[in-house]
């Protein structure tokens, strides 16, 4: 796909949150347990709130019973310390969806400041900064999560790229939307964005045509 154009004038769109996690699929810690099997009670140890947990963050709960779940799972007295930044993050994406990003964020921080090098953990800070309106700042944490290695990066370069398009960088945005579709071919949201960057496109040349005086 060519990159040599950029639209005079875009409609900025900043997707809710990413929340492809959210939406665009920052990688829970519900997943990487396999949501909720016998190598999550291993981490968690053998905690119904620690299962449930997990398995509502996976099936998409952001309920106040999930929310007090993982809460609850977070006091359990024999969790281990990856059990707790797993379920951190967890809790972290129910704060998400219910767009309480500041909440997000912090969970997402006690993460971090446990394990600097999670790099699913600096993603969806990422995306938590990109709810809170701190582009620069999420710009600079996806920036970090695709330097340690994410498991879905076309994700992280699409969330990339709406923090780069909300601080009117284009070329920078049309890029990470570009590399997205690279690596996940036909993938839904990276090539709607991109027919949004050639409408605009064209929009603009008619516009231009139609000022132009008649011969």
């Amino acid at each position: 796909m060519s990159r040599a154009w950029l639209p005079m004038r875009i409609r900025v769109w900043i997707p809710v949150a990413l929340i492809a996690f959210i939406a665009f699929g920052v990688e829970s810690a519900s997943a990487q347990m396999g949501g909720g099997g016998a190598s999550a009670v291993t981490v968690i140890g053998n905690d119904r709130n620690g299962r449930a947990c997990i398995a509502n963050v996976a099936a998409g709960d952001s309920s106040d019973a999930t929310l007090d779940a993982c809460t609850r799972a977070l006091s359990y007295r024999r969790l281990t310390r990856a059990g707790e930044r797993q379920l951190l993050v967890d809790r972290g994406i129910v704060y998400l969806r219910r767009r309480d990003g500041e909440l997000a964020l912090a969970d997402f921080d006690a993460v971090i400041a446990r394990e600097p090098r999670n790099a699913e953990a600096h993603l969806n800070r990422g995306a938590a900064l990109v709810q809170l309106n701190r582009h620069g700042l999420a710009i600079a944490a996806i920036t970090e999560a695709l330097g340690l290695g994410v498991q879905e990066p076309h994700k992280a370069y699409y969330n990339r790229g709406a923090a780069r398009e909300a601080l009117g960088d284009l070329r920078g945005a049309y890029e990470d939307y570009s590399t997205a579709l690279e690596i996940q071919p036909d993938w839904g949201p990276a090539n709607a964005e991109l027919a949004r960057f050639a409408r605009n496109r064209r929009d603009h040349l008619a516009t231009v045509l139609a000022d132009q005086p008649t011969p």
